[in-house]
């Protein structure tokens, strides 16, 4: 792994102008692509989150990148346990999911369900929740199995969870109803 690539990502901060200027970097220098996904995957490591972040930033405008790093993905999302980590993975997974440039493999798909399934119903805060409930309901469009238990999850959390979930729930709802 390249150190000074490695301290860049160490030294960033959760403001929208540093993850851009990482983006931009790694735009500039897809070589580092490979060290960002380590670092992001290498759940022991203190700055994981943010490389996280930058990979969200990615996935927002040139997801294509993302591709040869699926797997990865899917199998480190439902293993993150910081918060910053967990809010970034679920919003990737949200954006693979329903991306137009990426096709998931039946594994893959599979992976992403689970994990947002366990985030929706797991303690993660309203953000991972809501990232989770669209992420479902995007599969729930043509898994009856799925459309039945995403509603039954919503209707059993709703009166606990924040106004954002409650917002988001009723359009889930609106959405898979239909």
């Amino acid at each position: 792994m390249d150190t000074h690539f490695y301290n860049q990502i160490a030294n960033s901060t959760a403001h929208t102008n540093c993850r851009k200027d990482k983006r931009d970097l790694l735009l500039k220098h897809p070589e580092y692509l490979k060290d960002l996904f380590f670092i992001a995957t290498l759940l022991n490591d203190k700055n994981h989150h943010k490389a996280v972040w930058i990979i969200e930033m990615l996935a927002e405008t040139h997801i294509e990148l993302l591709l040869p790093f699926i797997d990865q993905i899917c199998d480190a999302a439902p293993k993150y346990k910081h918060q910053s980590a967990i809010r970034g993975i679920s919003r990737m997974l949200l954006l693979v999911t329903t991306s137009k440039k990426i096709m998931l493999t039946e594994e893959q798909k599979k992976k992403c369900i689970e994990t947002s399934l366990d985030r929706l119903i797991g303690d993660a805060n309203s953000a991972p929740k809501v990232y989770a409930m669209h992420t479902l309901a995007h599969y729930a469009q043509k898994q009856e199995w799925l459309k039945v238990e995403l509603q039954y999850i919503i209707n059993k959390d709703f009166v606990h969870q924040s106004a954002a979930y409650k917002a988001a729930a009723r359009e889930v709802l609106r959405r898979i109803s239909q």
